[in-house]
């Protein structure tokens, strides 16, 4: 059985889609790569400036927000690909509805948990 032939239009679409989907893999891998910088830069700090102890629980914080930084970058790689499948699928079923949650939701949490893990680094 052949399949038939997808429009010149789908093809665009689906085009679009994979451009889609590496600009959120290029996105994980920078989020990723956040994470493990602000884990070596925590650890850079504490051993140039030879924190005390009690100063120390500020730069253990840092390296858990990176270590959070590095599954937010798996959740995103995740996220993308499913949504890639889902817009895939609708982009052949001519169904497809734009989801603007999606993109706010991500770039609000890179947003909070970059800003929370450069004030916890450079608060001491």
């Amino acid at each position: 059985m052949d399949q038939p032939k997808p429009k010149a239009q789908h093809v665009t679409e689906h085009l679009a889609n994979e451009r889609t989907i590496l600009a959120w893999v290029r996105t994980s891998i920078a989020v990723m790569t956040f994470g493990v910088a602000l884990n070596r830069f925590s650890l850079f700090l504490l051993e140039f400036h030879r924190t005390p102890a009690s100063e120390q629980a500020v730069n253990r914080h840092a390296e858990t927000v990176g270590i959070g930084m590095i599954a937010f970058g798996i959740l995103i790689m995740l996220g993308a690909s499913w949504h890639y499948l889902h817009v895939a699928r609708t982009i052949d079923q001519d169904t497809y509805r734009p989801r603007r949650f999606m993109i706010i939701g991500v770039a609000f949490a890179v947003v909070a948990i970059g800003g929370t893990a450069l004030v916890l680094l450079f608060s001491s």
